[in-house]
């Protein structure tokens, strides 16, 4: 009978910075750039009643909000505020794994304050990182991927309970878009065949998932569905990559200049980030190229290899570069997975 919760920071970034500059806290703004390239890190709820969301254009952002405002993120501020919400999570439990810089697995199985209820737990929790001036809601079940779905059900500042006799039923009348890793084309390929909700999932059998979507991600969306995640609360992360990316000032409209970037910008920056390391001595799992096109449209190409390869991000680059169909290049990124000591198949693979 485990006790998993997950804890998500509201609009992190901008409560942070409404703590720096109250004035924000009553006009709708974001955190991003919102120049012609710019894109919205975050944006605080007065804005996303207008339909301004994360990862959106900051062009588009402002045609939807005019009167928004855009501050610049400042990165080691946010992270400086993400440890002191660790130092509280820890008070209450020395298992908590940060899934990210605004997001916390606790694993409250063993714990004994607050009679043992991770219901309480979460409430004394959530009131102890108001009072650092933000706010988070919490999801708790027996497993991460429902408290991380519940988590979303009373944002902001609450939390919601699955319990372990709700699970199956509360899969079961999820829309299926709302289960980690069925990205659009799973979506469509999925309804198409009359799979709109987790209960439809539920009374397929693996073969009809499989010859929808595949043998793995069919297997891994019929676990999900049935309410299967036996993931631990890992409390030391490894790192699984390291990548670069960086938004054009001008677009590309060729090759040459995108090599010259790769050159002179993008590998510089990685091999500092892999700690100055001789390519040849950074083992590695495979290596990456991203390019985003002037429409937001990507693609990526990667290819195994067994240490860091410059000339085959070049080479990855041109594969990329002859699928944008005499669209320009907005943005382009490199990156490389990482071995990691103990291999093993993650639920949070996507099913695209």
């Amino acid at each position: 009978m485990r006790k998993i919760a997950l804890l998500d920071l509201d609009a992190f970034f901008a409560s942070a910075e409404v703590l720096r500059d109250p004035s924000l806290k009553n006009r709708p703004f974001a955190v991003g750039g919102g120049g012609v390239r710019g894109v919205v890190a975050t944006a605080n709820y007065l804005a996303r009643q207008f339909g301004v969301r994360s990862a959106m254009p900051g062009s588009q952002a402002r045609r939807l909000c005019p009167h928004l405002h855009f501050v610049t993120p400042d990165h080691a501020y946010y992270r400086s505020l993400s440890k002191q919400v660790l130092e509280c999570l820890h008070e209450v439990t020395d298992r908590v794994e940060p899934a990210s810089i605004d997001e916390f697995y606790l694993d409250l199985t063993d714990n004994t304050q607050f009679q043992g209820s991770a219901t309480l737990t979460m409430e004394a929790v959530r009131a102890s990182i108001r009072e650092l001036g933000i706010s988070g809601s919490a999801g708790i079940s027996n497993q991460k991927m429902v408290a991380k779905i519940a988590s979303e059900e009373r944002k902001p500042d609450g939390q919601f309970l699955v319990a372990p006799e709700q699970v199956y039923a509360y899969l079961g009348a999820l829309s299926l878009k709302k289960i980690p890793g069925v990205g659009p084309k799973s979506l469509d390929r999925l309804q198409r065949v009359g799979f709109h909700k987790g209960a439809d999932v539920q009374a397929a059998s693996m073969s009809d998932l499989q010859a929808v979507l595949g043998e793995k991600a069919g297997w891994l969306l019929h676990q999900r569905c049935a309410g299967i995640d036996n993931r631990e609360v890992i409390t030391e992360r490894v790192r699984k990559s390291v990548g670069v990316e960086e938004t054009l000032e001008i677009d590309f409209q060729h090759v040459r200049q995108a090599e010259q970037f790769l050159e002179r910008f993008l590998l510089p920056k990685l091999q500092r980030r892999l700690g100055g390391r001789r390519w040849q001595d950074t083992p590695i799992k495979t290596q990456t190229v991203k390019i985003k096109f002037q429409d937001f449209n990507q693609t990526t190409v990667s290819k195994a290899r067994a240490v860091t390869s410059p000339s085959l991000f070049y080479q990855l680059l041109n594969e990329a570069w002859a699928r944008r169909q005499q669209r320009a290049v907005r943005l382009i990124g490199i990156s490389v997975a990482l071995p990691e000591p103990n291999e093993q198949h993650q639920l949070e693979l996507d099913l695209d």
